[in-house]
């Protein structure tokens, strides 16, 4: 049972790091697009993203545990890189490659995620599995932004 509890919490604690890496990185992104079609893709996976995010939080609390969330140091990393990659280029190709490279982590952190928390319940696996759909989706969706 002990076992089971500590994947739960792992589990959903991965989907939180996913889905806000997801946000910040779109709330970073979004103020560089003024391509009408390609900022309403993002907002609408920046909604997703806050939406699994709630559901993991709600899901954790449940639990008995808080989620932690990014590191300040994993945001940092982030927000330097997306600063670097984006300082010459702002096109829309450019930012699509980069979300869709973000999404493609985003599934197999999720693939992952599953394999090292075996004993996890049904619903923190169907979250998880949720999220990695979503990742996958958004990867193929900004293909034609490409």
């Amino acid at each position: 049972m002990e076992n089971q509890k500590n994947d739960n919490l792992n589990l959903l604690e991965a989907v939180v790091q996913n889905t806000e890496m997801g946000k910040n990185t779109l709330e970073q992104i979004l103020p560089m697009t003024q391509d009408t079609r390609f900022r309403a893709e993002l907002l609408r996976q920046r909604n997703q993203y806050q939406q699994l995010n709630q559901e993991a939080h709600t899901a954790m609390e449940a639990c008995g545990g808080t989620a932690q969330g990014q590191s300040t140091m994993a945001k940092l990393n982030t927000r330097m890189g997306i600063g670097i990659k984006t300082l010459a280029d702002k096109s829309t190709r450019n930012l699509a490659e980069m979300l869709s490279e973000g999404s493609s982590q985003g599934v197999m952190d999720c693939i992952k995620s599953c394999k090292d928390y075996p004993n996890a319940a049904p619903g923190a696996k169907r979250l998880a599995q949720r999220l990695q759909d979503f990742e996958e989706d958004n990867r193929i969706r900004l293909e034609q932004f490409l």
